[in-house]
């Protein structure tokens, strides 16, 4: 075997032993003891079968200007073997990749655009629509913001205004919003999912697409207005093997919680998982490039105006 050798206890041992062999030799006077016997590899000692590298990737250091990957994308693609400053080289032999930190700052908007910002009212055969500024709300602002907003009919170029239809009060207590109509007609609403009335705990004519007002009534639970609750970080090139099992069949390297500090638009996850015994490794790949696409309770997050960072740590096999 390379670079092992037996040391025998004898007494001739300080003249038969080339002492550039010998890593560490100490008498323990004290107990004794001679520590000298035993078997030293000396190549396992110096170059070790694995080892662990930590890389940082943020999209502020993709460079837009072959068109490859844009800020506006949902993907995020880096180029492990193009790196320009050289800090970052083609991967060989990974068998082990984990998300170690993730940093994000993202607008703290629980009211987006085109996402949840409207309410479609169908009014005497009329449809109208509110829309609500983009923005974070509470829900006494929300619901302040709603009852103060014109309903808005456009024929053929004109808008048609409604300022009166209903209202919407909140009981602390039990949680529940009750709409009451104004309007002498009745009204109908289409709280298809994840709409701004739904989102408002209008949930039981879900699936017949309808919900039609004639006097009062009361959420079916009690609304939801929170950014997110998670993020799901995944990574194409990964084995799925090595990743989070899940329904979607999505490469989710780690599910991270969604935690702003209060007045604060960046999201920061560090994990306290250091056990490295525990950590799935799989045979050994090659990368020259990650791809990484982030998702918001299931649901792909275009990156636009946001900034995010991850720190990535590999397990190398050194053969």
């Amino acid at each position: 075997m390379d670079n092992v050798f037996l040391m025998e206890d004898n007494d001739n041992e300080e003249d038969n032993i080339n002492e550039n062999d010998i890593i560490y030799r100490q008498n323990n006077l004290q107990d004794g003891v001679d520590n000298r016997s035993g078997i030293y590899d000396i190549h396992n000692l110096i170059y070790k079968q694995i080892s662990r590298e930590n890389i940082l990737l943020s999209n502020l250091d993709l460079d837009n200007s072959d068109g490859d990957v844009s800020h506006d994308s949902k993907t995020l693609k880096f180029d492990l073997s193009l790196n320009k400053s050289g800090g970052i080289n083609y991967k060989k032999n990974i068998i082990g990749f984990r998300l170690n930190e993730c940093i994000f700052t993202s607008p703290i908007f629980n009211i987006k655009k085109g996402i949840n910002d409207t309410i479609n009212i169908n009014l005497e055969s009329f449809n109208y629509t509110i829309t609500i500024s983009e923005g974070f709300y509470t829900i006494n602002t929300l619901l302040n913001t709603i009852n103060n907003s014109t309903a808005i009919m456009n024929i053929i170029g004109v808008n048609i205004l409604v300022n009166t239809i209903f209202s919407l009060t909140f009981d602390v207590i039990s949680s529940i919003i009750t709409l009451t109509k104004i309007h002498s007609s009745n009204i109908i609403f289409t709280p298809v999912m994840d709409s701004l009335i739904y989102k408002l705990g209008f949930h039981e004519d879900i699936y017949n697409n309808s919900l039609t007002i004639s006097a009062t009534k009361e959420s079916d639970t009690h609304p939801a207005l929170n950014i997110g609750t998670y993020i799901d970080i995944v990574v194409d090139e990964i084995p799925y093997g090595a990743c989070k099992q899940n329904s979607q069949g999505l490469n989710i390297l780690h599910r991270l919680p969604v935690r702003p500090e209060s007045g604060s638009s960046i999201v920061y996850y560090r994990s306290n998982f250091i056990d490295h015994n525990y950590q799935h490794l799989f045979p050994p790949i090659n990368l020259s490039q990650l791809t990484v696409h982030m998702y918001m309770d299931n649901k792909e997050l275009n990156l636009k105006h946001m900034t995010v960072s991850f720190e990535f740590e590999l397990v190398i096999l050194n053969k």
